[in-house]
């Protein structure tokens, strides 16, 4: 199952980012390396991310690898939603999002998220 893709909303080039269901480990770290790794081939200040993290199971470990992913891909990104964020991760990526400066916008569903980024 292809991780990282685009797609076109609205005349709108989007990268998905899908870490549904994911717990740190190897799959969590490959689908890091491999977005990050897109999101720097863009040119800067130009990315349209979503961040699914729905039924992920995210720890420590995991928000420690966020924070240096956002703070790495801020130059190329134009803009954040996120997808699936509750109890701990909601609190973590606020902490992310302070520590890299980076606005991260919450939605409770793509569609959501599709409409925020599209109006960028």
């Amino acid at each position: 199952m292809e991780r990282v893709y685009f797609i076109e909303y609205k005349g709108k080039k989007i990268l998905i980012e899908d870490f549904t269901t994911l717990s740190y480990g190897d799959e969590f770290v490959k689908t890091i390396a491999t977005a990050g790794a897109i999101i720097a081939s863009q040119p800067p200040a130009s990315a349209l991310c979503l961040f699914d993290a729905s039924g992920g199971k995210l720890d420590g470990r995991a928000l420690v690898v966020l924070k240096e992913f956002t703070r790495k891909n801020t130059p190329y990104v134009k803009a954040t939603a996120l997808v699936g964020i509750s109890g701990f991760l909601n609190v973590g990526m606020f902490a992310v999002s302070r520590a890299t400066g980076r606005s991260l916008k919450a939605f409770a569903t793509r569609q959501e998220a599709f409409e925020f980024l599209a109006a960028q």
